[in-house]
């Protein structure tokens, strides 16, 4: 912002992904405002429910100032939160996504004219299409990626790089017309939840369905009118919203946002329980919350129905003190991309050897954990191959002086002239 006098800077919601930049020029916008109110003596006010581990740890060491409400907004209570636990819904004969505890909690809602939020962080109708016979999953040409179904347009999409193709039974792999759609997005649920509630006015809320931002807000605009009993939708009904409405929030599929090889996703999943949550009782009503689970003894799933972030804070810090994650150490990814996979693999490993020759030779004074190279977790995007490297270390201006060297020395090699390299602090995911 082009201001000359700053006085005070607000990020709300200070542990938001969002503000981190992931492709270039990568930055975080936290550490841009530091940087502007140190230049201009200004205040920073950084606001969250659920802070950053970063940003609690920093707070307890004294290098921010703690300040803690002590209740909601309004002085309303926090929502009743029941764990309900699917496998005894499938042994019950249940096959549906909505337990039976939240099916009579969103009938009662229906009843008393309030509205509900039901999250459900999968897009499409069904996540992915196999070949029951020879197992086959139909993936991306283009990404290694399982393509999503969608029932409006009866296609098949990769979410990575928009590539689309009509959905067909024949399994391109086997012969057989045996391909079936399995899993489920926030279409299928939609189509579900209409068919128990048909008298329920329901809108559904996700990139698909608002592809505009004047989209999103007229659809939030009429929810908050009444003009709908149930939103369902993504991971953007679980933030920020204040309908006063609200009395009812149901996590459609917990287990989805647990599980993943990424350190910070127990954060993330945290984050998006306990904020999801609290979108329910924010008025004079008071709120409850179901969240759906197949391992309902899960930590997080636990904390995140307690609502119970200093546990959550004390359980992740020890964890990341242990792992030497950040805030013990920044985490620096170097990035190769290609579109050959070998030369993509090889880059990678010159790479690794520069490092280690001028670390031992030149900066032997830096503390440095080196994690081989290994292909990203989607290891192909738009026909393009990717590695990644990943280094522990302080990001202080001697390593960045290191770092720099390293990158001209690699993009002076004319072998590698066709793999693009980037360097990356503390990213929100590990590619």
């Amino acid at each position: 912002a082009p201001f000359s006098d700053i006085g005070l800077i607000i990020l709300d919601e200070e542990q938001e992904s969002t503000y981190k930049s992931e492709s270039s020029p990568r930055y975080h916008a936290r550490d841009v405002a530091k940087f502007r109110c140190a230049y201009h003596k200004a205040l920073l006010l950084l606001c969250s429910a659920t802070p950053s581990v970063e940003s609690c740890y920093l707070a307890k060491a004294g290098r921010y100032s703690l300040n803690v409400l002590a209740s909601r907004y309004g002085q309303a209570e926090l929502p009743e939160v029941t764990v309900a636990d699917m496998n005894e819904e499938t042994q019950a004969g249940n096959t549906t996504v909505f337990s039976r505890v939240l099916r009579s909690a969103l009938e009662e809602n229906l009843e008393r004219k309030e509205q509900s939020i039901l999250l459900l962080n999968r897009r499409g109708y069904h996540t992915f299409a196999s070949c029951t016979s020879c197992g086959h999953v139909i993936t991306c040409p283009h990404c290694s990626i399982s393509m999503t179904y969608h029932a409006a347009n009866h296609r098949l999409m990769c979410h990575y790089c928009g590539y689309s193709i009509p959905f067909t039974e024949r399994c391109p792999e086997c012969g057989e017309n045996t391909v079936r759609y399995s899993g489920l997005g926030t279409q299928r649920a939609e189509e579900q939840l209409g068919a128990l509630f048909p008298q329920a006015r329901i809108l559904r809320l996700d990139t698909d369905s608002t592809m505009s931002r004047f989209s999103y807000e007229k659809k939030l605009n009429l929810f908050k009118q009444g003009q709908y009993d149930i939103m369902i939708g993504t991971q953007m009904v679980a933030k920020g919203l204040d309908f006063e409405n609200v009395t009812l929030v149901g996590v459609l599929s917990a287990d989805q946002s647990l599980y993943g090889d990424d350190f910070r996703g127990s954060e993330r999943a945290f984050d998006l329980f306990t904020q999801v949550v609290g979108r329910s009782g924010r008025g004079k009503n008071v709120g409850r919350a179901v969240i759906q689970t197949y391992t309902p003894e899960n930590r997080i799933i636990r904390l995140a129905a307690a609502q119970d972030y200093p546990s959550f804070y004390g359980e992740e810090i020890r964890f990341r003190r242990a792992m030497l994650y950040p805030p013990f150490a920044d985490l620096i990814l170097v990035g190769f991309i290609g579109l050959d996979e070998d030369r993509v693999c090889g880059a990678s490993r010159a790479f690794l050897s520069l490092l280690r020759t001028m670390a031992q030779k030149e900066y032997a004074d830096l503390p440095l954990r080196v994690l081989d190279p290994s292909p990203a977790l989607v290891s192909k995007v738009s026909n393009k191959y990717r590695y990644k490297l990943i280094i522990k270390c302080r990001n202080n201006k001697r390593f960045r002086e290191m770092l720099s060297r390293l990158l001209a020395d690699f993009s002076g090699d004319r072998r590698y002239g066709d793999v693009t390299a980037f360097a990356d602090s503390n990213p929100n995911t590990i590619m």
